[in-house]
């Protein structure tokens, strides 16, 4: 590639172009140079987490992200005729990108989608709503509770011989000094509130996420002839493989999960159709029946159906930091939503029939997800006291 294509890149990046840098990029897109380039170079610093938009970069209503989106197609959001959202698979980041330019994009986006109205963007904005982020609460086996992302990292409790520990990335570990006790065995819980997410690393190496609205009950070591631990909510299990101690999970009492060493997601919130638990890798029995890698086991009520070809991205779509919206209704959506961003939902005139596909970033303002929703011709106002109204 031209030096001066990767220089003037790289520039753009850090949103610091001039007025003449900006021109000169732009006539190397309109001859087709670079758009790929810059495509890969925003899509690698999303993806790390980097990508700002600084200085002049938030007036970007010029070519450069227009060719852009021309070139990405409907990766760009677009309303289509059976009232979905359409982002494709590949380019799911580029909705990110709308986002993170804000109104910057609103050159491209107005030629073929009006602007929601500026009091609606007012009403969505004034008592806007952060996303949720790593907190949970841990309760010792003596009742003693403790707000983990609230205490500094190292030791902060002792339960009988095993100490726990915050690590430095933010999760909780337990280390047991000498044999494990035969009996009296102490029981923690782990939870996290709506708006709360956290890892866990059980006292065999287990490592356990927990999505938002959830709990995991466990002992502070494993005696026995197996591991068990119950759950509420949402987890993501990597189990520690041990052939002679099988990993048991109890599911809120509506089902049992047995394995000795795999990766599995089991969702069991309440409000939900169906406990779901989706085998990653290895094999796990759900109430008797046994999944293979890629099949998702259905529980409503007494009956259990297994679904092949399970839509992974779909399931781990929370454990990688994004909301996954595939053939998902808007009240799916919005349950997402209120356990994410810890708010009520509230529908001013029944449930409006508006299905949705693609994938967005969970680590933005609710306001800037919203306005991404509204294209679907759906409006939304969020009130005082964390309220999400969805208007008829």
């Amino acid at each position: 590639m031209n030096d001066r294509l990767q220089q003037l890149l790289n520039i753009y990046l850090t949103g610091k172009l001039t007025e003449d840098q900006r021109g000169e990029l732009a006539a190397f897109l309109e001859k087709g140079e670079g758009t790929e380039q810059l495509e890969d170079l925003i899509q690698q610093q999303l993806s790390r987490g980097e990508f700002s938009i600084t200085g002049d970069m938030v007036r970007t209503e010029d070519k450069i992200i227009k060719r852009v989106l021309e070139k990405i197609g409907s990766a760009s959001v677009v309303a289509l005729p059976d009232r979905r959202i359409r982002w494709l698979r590949k380019w799911g980041w580029a909705a990110a990108i709308l986002l993170l330019i804000g109104a910057g994009a609103g050159f491209w986006l107005t030629q073929r989608h009006p602007e929601p109205s500026s009091a609606n963007s007012n009403r969505l904005v004034q008592n806007d709503v952060g996303p949720g982020s790593d907190k949970a609460v841990l309760t010792l086996s003596d009742g003693t509770t403790i707000y983990l992302d609230s205490v500094a990292n190292g030791a902060i409790a002792q339960e009988g011989k095993t100490s726990i520990v915050k690590q430095a990335n933010g999760g909780i570990s337990y280390h047991l000094k000498g044999a494990a006790p035969t009996e009296g065995i102490m029981m923690n819980t782990m939870h996290t509130p709506r708006g709360g997410q956290y890892r866990l690393v059980l006292p065999d190496g287990t490592q356990v996420w927990l999505n938002a609205a959830s709990s995991i009950t466990y002992p502070v070591a494993f005696t026995g002839k197996e591991r068990k631990v119950r759950i509420t909510g949402e987890a993501y299990f990597e189990v520690a493989k041990n052939k002679e101690l099988p990993f048991i999970v109890n599911v809120d009492d509506k089902s049992s999960i047995e394995v000795l060493g795999t990766h599995f997601n089991v969702n069991s919130y309440a409000d939900e159709s169906a406990i779901r638990t989706t085998l990653l890798e290895g094999s796990v029995t759900v109430n008797g029946a046994v999944l293979k890698p890629g099949q998702q086991a259905r529980i409503n009520g007494e009956r259990l159906t297994v679904l092949n070809n399970a839509d992974i991205d779909k399931v781990m779509a929370w454990r990688n930091g994004l909301f996954n919206f595939e053939d998902a209704s808007l009240e799916e959506v919005m349950r997402q939503l209120a356990r994410w961003y810890d708010v009520e939902v509230i529908y001013q005139k029944g449930i409006p029939d508006i299905r949705f596909e693609g994938e967005i970033s969970r680590n933005i303002q609710l306001s800037n997800l919203l306005k991404v929703l509204a294209r679907a011709e759906v409006k939304f106002k969020i009130e005082e006291g964390r309220r999400l109204v969805v208007l008829p």
